[in-house]
């Protein structure tokens, strides 16, 4: 029986590092012949309106109802990458119903069955299930708030917290298939998800944790290379990082593509981060290949080559960036027949190269921005530095020089956010509330205005006044629309809502 569900973890995993068509093909077949190999096998068939005893079932049954379920599930979100039409998505969010109300009877049946074989059958039932459910609940917090308030009606929860406590509970039951695959699940969320649409807070324990893991059952795998540079990127020691990337990389042609393509891409951030932008943009030029997200790689390597040509003030690279930012809008995904917000956000942007106060744009600080990276960055004292030695020299000109106010508002905001990471809060609030004061000459860039009170609020968070956080945190949802990052701000804002919740809590209990 595990056997083919392992079959079946290989081929989705193989679809989801490569986006290959075919691969995707016949991974959903080997799915689905599974799915009727355990309907005819194993699976108890049951009335519709008989009452389900799973005492009576064996060891093997209630693990074939879990695996059942699992791969459902599963068999729907890649349905849903494969298939991106309305139609392929709504069969997806049908099977995957189902398949979470199998997870469900999973959890009432660990919970009430009292006859295992042995306390190791319900170890891995247990550890299974649990990494599941936890990746059911972060998927579904983190879709369109309209498609998650949907979900919430037929059943789903969707609850960031609770997903991320299962996945550490699975972990946690070692020796498993569920532990091992919860903790690359759990790498994953730290190094992608909280940063690119989250707020930033990795848990650099656990990343740890996770790499003792992989360095005590498979010592010599590149996912252990990759986390143990990941976890040194989290710490900000980006030689060490960029030393173990060098060392799995001289191994020419040993691994997959797809695996060389996850070294090539944290060089190159790390490379950004040092401002080394001819060398960063050598590493992305990797990626450019790559399936996952073509029109941020695009994006990417041409803001890294613009951030080298800009600083240096030289047009021999003009043609060739026209030709990289033109082609970024052709190169833009979707899934489930919706759009993706990185892949609408690098389009939007893509096109202020064209305008002629591009002199004032800085790509690759937005991005450090919308992607948390200032967090890690100010680790670097050099690095903060460069960056507001940059910005500073842009704005000494003065605001009479920008054509438009926008232009001079997006520095101000950069050098704002800069300052506030590197703990100078009051500076800082001064230059929101400065931009604040003139929005009425913010004309294209409206996500400027609410990101400034955003920021304010998590400032007011920081000093303890949760009240005012609060405050500020919901006049930057409620009092603007209609601009390029509302969603992001949006489910960062109910982010820092709920960790204000806790933290108020928190001091009462201590009172």
């Amino acid at each position: 029986m595990y056997h083919h569900f392992g079959c079946c973890v290989l081929y989705y995993a193989e679809s989801v590092l490569t986006l290959n068509k075919e691969v995707m093909k016949a991974a959903l077949q080997e799915m689905e012949e599974c799915l009727a190999a355990y309907n005819r096998k194993y699976r108890k068939q049951c009335g519709l309106f008989s009452r389900t005893n799973y005492e009576l079932y064996s060891d093997e049954e209630v693990h074939a109802e879990l695996s059942y379920h699992v791969i459902l599930a599963a068999s729907a979100l890649l349905g849903s990458i494969y298939d991106t039409s309305f139609a392929g998505f709504v069969k997806g969010v049908y099977r995957m119903t189902t398949g979470y109300i199998g997870l469900r009877d999973a959890l009432y049946i660990l919970n009430t069955r009292k006859n295992w074989s042995h306390p190791r059958m319900r170890d891995h039932f247990e550890a299974l299930l649990k990494l599941c459910l936890g990746i059911f609940e972060i998927v579904i917090a983190y879709m369109p708030a309209k498609l998650s308030r949907l979900l919430d009606f037929i059943g789903f929860s969707g609850q960031l917290e609770v997903g991320i406590n299962y996945l550490e509970e699975s972990f946690e039951i070692k020796n498993t298939f569920g532990s091992i695959v919860s903790g690359l699940v759990l790498m994953l969320f730290y190094n992608v998800a909280e940063y690119f649409y989250g707020l930033g807070d990795a848990k650099l324990e656990m990343l740890k944790e996770v790499e003792c893991d992989c360095l005590r059952i498979c010592p010599d795998s590149p996912f252990t290379a990759l986390v143990k540079a990941s976890n040194h990127f989290h710490e900000a020691r980006f030689e060490k990082a960029i030393s173990v990337c060098d060392e799995y990389l001289a191994q020419s042609d040993a691994h997959p593509i797809y695996i060389r393509h996850m070294f090539h891409g944290l060089k190159s951030l790390i490379k950004a981060c040092l401002c080394q932008w001819k060398e960063a943009a050598y590493e992305m030029q990797h990626l450019l290949e790559s399936k996952w997200a073509p029109a941020v790689a695009y994006y990417l390597y041409g803001s890294f080559l613009f951030m080298e040509t800009n600083n240096n003030q030289v047009e021999q690279c003009d043609d060739n960036l026209r030709i990289i930012f033109e082609k970024i809008p052709m190169l833009r995904k979707r899934i489930g027949g919706r759009k993706v917000f990185h892949d609408n956000f690098v389009v939007n942007r893509s096109q202020k190269y064209f305008h002629e106060s591009r002199k004032f744009f800085l790509p690759a600080y937005e991005l450090w921005y919308i992607w948390n990276f200032l967090k890690i960055m100010v680790k670097r004292k050099e690095s903060v530095e460069m960056i507001l030695d940059d910005i500073k020299s842009r704005l000494a000109v003065g605001e009479h020089a920008f054509t438009y106010y926008d232009d001079y508002a997006n520095l101000l905001f950069l050098k704002a956010v800069v300052l506030k990471f590197a703990r100078q809060q009051t500076e800082a609030k001064k230059l929101f509330i400065e931009i604040l004061k003139q929005s009425e000459k913010v004309k294209n860039d409206k996500f400027i205005l609410a990101h400034c009170t955003f920021e304010i609020g998590l400032i007011h968070a920081n000093n303890g006044e949760y009240s005012e956080a609060r405050s500020w945190i919901m006049r930057s949802k409620k009092n603007y629309s209609d601009y390029l990052t509302e969603c992001l701000l949006h489910f960062r804002a109910d982010l820092a809502l709920n960790h204000i919740l806790s933290l108020e809590q928190k001091d009462k209990f201590k009172e």
